[in-house]
């Protein structure tokens, strides 16, 4: 059954168009990271399989997470890390740091999102346990970064994997 309900990360907003005067509609969504978390190896990445509303389903997808008001994105890549897939800063190293967010859906969402690579520094490092949000139900997964394309259809996580390639070369 659908209700009407307030929205708690979503604001509807209208502007007018600097030339044109149309009224634009658009989502005043907040900024958010995502992290490709590589083994030690650099042969697999460590997914989570969570329901998306949106895809109306569940996808497989990178570590990813919204910026808290005034948070810096490395605070809350290292946030987002520690409740989601169990590892602390101290456990990874940075391959891929963004100087810039990327603009996801610039017609309709005001989201940027930070994209890092991140590498275990160990394979001897073990996950602590999860800290997931109230009603987040997630599963992580360690899948090999030549299967993930099949796997799944999540731009954020294809876009990751494709950066991590261009970076080994």
């Amino acid at each position: 059954m659908k209700e009407n309900v307030t929205l708690k990360f979503l604001k509807i907003a209208v502007e007018p168009h600097p030339q044109t005067g149309l009224q634009l509609e658009y989502l005043d969504k907040p900024d958010a990271i995502a992290a490709l978390v590589l083994d030690a190896a650099g042969e697999s990445a460590l997914f989570v399989r969570q329901y998306r509303p949106g895809y109306r389903g569940e996808l497989l997808e990178v570590p990813a997470g919204i910026m808290e008001k005034g948070e810096d994105p490395m605070e809350t890549l290292a946030r987002e890390l520690r409740e989601e897939t169990g590892y602390d800063k101290e456990d990874y190293r940075f391959l891929h740091i963004p100087e810039k967010p990327l603009i996801l859906s610039p017609g309709c969402s005001t989201e940027k999102l930070y994209v890092y690579v991140v590498q275990l520094k160990s394979a001897d490092i073990r996950p602590k346990k999860l800290h997931l949000d109230e009603g987040e139900i997630l599963v992580d997964h360690w899948v090999k970064l030549t299967e993930i394309e099949r796997e799944t259809v999540d731009f954020k996580t294809i876009f990751a994997v494709n950066l991590y390639k261009l970076l080994r070369k």
